[in-house]
C-alpha cells in the first residue's frame, strides 16, 4: 500500500469535446494547503452539456494511462470536433504535512489515421515542483516524450543517455514507443518503457529519487486510490440487466476494482474474487442500514461451480433485505442501486486521505435530502477526496462555497468560482446570477419560453404533417 500521502490537486483541459480550455482545482489545493488532513468536496454544477462530464471523463482517461491500460476506442470522441488533439494536465500532491512534491503530469492524445486505431498519446510531460512548509518551487521537468518527434524522442538528453547504453537499448525503447502508439497506451506508464525508465532514477542524475518516486507511486494510486465513475456507469444501472459494483480495491492479487454483477441471474466469481465480495458487503451493510433504515444485502449461495477460465468459483446472487422480505435487487428502484454500486469506494474515500473518487451524475435517481446529508457527512468527518457532477441543488445549501464550482457558457473559461460571494449558501446566489449576471463570465445560454412552447407547436404540427 502507498506510504505517503496522494492528492489530485488540479485537473486542466484543452480541447476536450466543448471545452476549449478549462481548470478545476480542489479546494486546499486553491488555498496552497498540503496538510492533507481532512476531506475535500468539489461539486461542478452547469446546465446540460457545458462540460461536467467531460472533467469526469478527462480523468478516466487519466486513470487508464496511468495504471498503464490503453484508452478506450471510444476516446477520439472526446477530442473537440474542430481539434485534431486533447490534452490534459493534472498535478498530484505527494507527501504529508505541507511537506513533499507536486507530481505534474501532462498528455497530449492525437487522432490517428487508420479507422482500428482512433488515437493514440503523441505528447507526455512528467514535472514537478517541490514544497516545503506549505510552498511550492518552480516547475522541473523530469521526462518528455513525443511519440511523433524524429530522432531522440525522450528528453531531457542526460536522462535518455542513463537509459540508452548502446545500439540494443535504442531499438528496445524504440519497439516500446511503436507499440505504445499502436495500443492506445502512455509511453512514460507503459509495462515495456517502465524497466528502462528505471534505469534514470537508480543514475546519480539530478532528481533521480524523486523520479523514482513518482514512477512507482503515481500507477499504484491509480489503481488502489482513484476512481472514476462515469456516465456509463449510471446508463448501465438504468438498463436494469447488470450493476457495476465499484469495490475498494486493496491491491492484492486477484481483487477487483469492479465487477459487473448480473441482475437477471446468480453470478459466477472465482473463490478469491467472491472471498473479496463478501467481505465488502459485510462492510457496506453498516453504513446501508443507517443510509436507507433497515435495509441489508444478503449473499445466497447456490454452491461451487467451475468459472469459464477453469478456475474454482462460486455461483451466487445479492439480495436486498428488508425486515423478513428478501428483494432481488432488480426490483430496487434506481436510486437505491446507484448507492449500493459506489458505496464500497464512498467508504474507502471517507477513511482513507489518499482516496479520490470522481463521481458523474452522483444524484441520479437520488432522494435530494439524503444526498445533501450524505455530503455533509463526508465532508465533516472524511478523510479522502470527491468530485461530483450534479443538477441538485440541494448540496448548494450544505457544503462551502470554495466546493462549488460552475461551468460557464465560454468554452474558454468553461470553469470558476463565483465571485462576491457572503456566506456559504450558495443556491439563491447561483439562480440569481443565472437571471441578472453579476460575474466575471455568463453561467447559464439563455432561454426563451415563448421560443419554447413555439418550437413545440410547431414539432406537433411537423408530426402530424400539417
Amino acid at each position: 500500500m502507498m506510504q505517503k500521502n496522494v492528492r489530485l490537486c488540479s485537473a486542466e483541459l484543452f480541447d476536450y469535446k466543448n471545452v476549449a480550455h478549462g481548470k478545476i482545482e480542489m479546494p486546499s489545493a486553491a488555498k496552497r494547503d498540503f496538510s492533507c488532513d481532512r476531506a475535500e468536496i468539489l461539486g461542478i454544477y452547469g446546465q446540460n452539456g457545458s462540460g461536467k462530464t467531460t472533467v469526469i471523463e478527462a480523468l478516466s482517461l487519466a486513470k487508464f494511462l496511468l495504471s498503464g491500460e490503453a484508452l478506450p476506442q471510444d476516446a477520439a470522441d472526446d477530442i473537440a470536433k474542430n481539434a485534431d488533439a486533447a490534452a490534459c494536465a493534472l498535478s498530484f500532491f505527494i507527501g504529508d504535512e505541507n511537506e513533499g512534491v507536486i507530481a505534474e503530469y501532462f498528455f497530449l492524445m492525437r487522432r490517428a489515421d487508420s479507422v482500428e486505431q482512433r488515437v493514440y498519446i503523441a505528447e507526455e510531460k512528467l514535472s514537478y515542483r517541490a514544497v516545503t512548509a506549505g510552498k511550492a518551487s518552480a516547475a522541473k521537468l523530469l521526462l518528455h516524450y513525443e511519440a511523433d518527434g524524429k530522432g531522440r524522442f525522450l528528453a531531457p538528453k542526460y536522462r535518455y543517455a542513463a537509459i540508452v547504453k548502446n545500439e540494443e537499448d535504442a531499438v528496445e525503447l524504440a519497439v516500446a514507443k511503436r507499440l505504445s502508439v499502436r495500443g492506445g497506451t502512455s509511453f512514460l506508464f507503459s509495462a515495456d518503457a517502465f524497466e528502462f525508465l528505471k534505469r534514470a532514477s537508480r543514475e546519480a542524475l539530478p532528481d533521480g529519487a524523486i523520479l523514482k518516486t513518482i514512477m512507482e507511486t503515481l500507477p499504484r494510486y491509480a489503481k488502489e486510490g482513484f476512481f472514476v465513475v462515469d456516465s456509463n456507469h449510471s446508463g448501465t444501472i438504468a438498463i436494469g440487466a447488470v450493476m457495476p459494483l465499484a469495490l475498494q480495491f486493496d491491491g492484492d492479487e486477484g481483487t477487483p476494482e469492479h465487477m459487473m454483477l448480473s441482475l437477471t441471474e446468480p453470478s459466477v466469481q472465482p473463490l478469491s474474487v467472491y472471498d473479496f465480495v463478501k467481505k465488502s458487503v459485510h462492510a457496506l451493510n453498516h453504513v446501508l442500514s443507517v443510509l436507507i433504515p433497515d435495509m441489508q444485502l444478503y449473499i445466497k449461495e447456490y454452491g461451487g461451480q467451475v468459472t469459464a477460465d477453469g478456475r474454482d468459483g462460486m455461483r451466487f446472487e445479492i439480495l436486498s433485505v428488508r425486515g423478513e422480505n428478501r428483494i432481488p435487487l432488480k426490483n430496487e428502484s434506481e436510486g437505491i442501486k446507484k448507492i449500493i454500486s459506489v458505496l464500497s469506494i464512498l467508504i474507502a474515500m471517507y477513511n482513507n486521505p489518499s482516496v479520490c473518487v470522481a463521481v458523474d451524475e452522483f444524484d441520479a435517481g437520488v432522494y435530494e435530502y439524503l444526498l445533501g446529508e450524505l455530503l455533509g457527512i463526508l465532508k465533516e468527518s472524511g478523510k479522502g477526496q470527491l468530485i461530483f457532477t450534479s443538477h441538485n441543488l440541494r448540496p448548494l445549501e450544505m457544503i462551502d462555497k470554495k466546493d462549488i464550482i460552475f461551468t460557464t457558457t465560454n468554452p474558454d473559461n468553461r470553469y470558476i468560482r463565483l465571485s462576491g460571494v457572503r456566506g456559504n449558501n450558495l443556491r439563491d446566489i447561483y439562480i440569481r446570477s443565472i437571471h441578472i449576471g453579476g460575474q466575471k463570465e455568463e453561467l447559464y445560454g439563455y432561454t426563451n419560453p415563448l421560443e419554447i412552447a413555439r418550437a413545440f407547436r410547431l414539432a406537433g404540427r411537423d408530426g402530424n404533417g400539417k
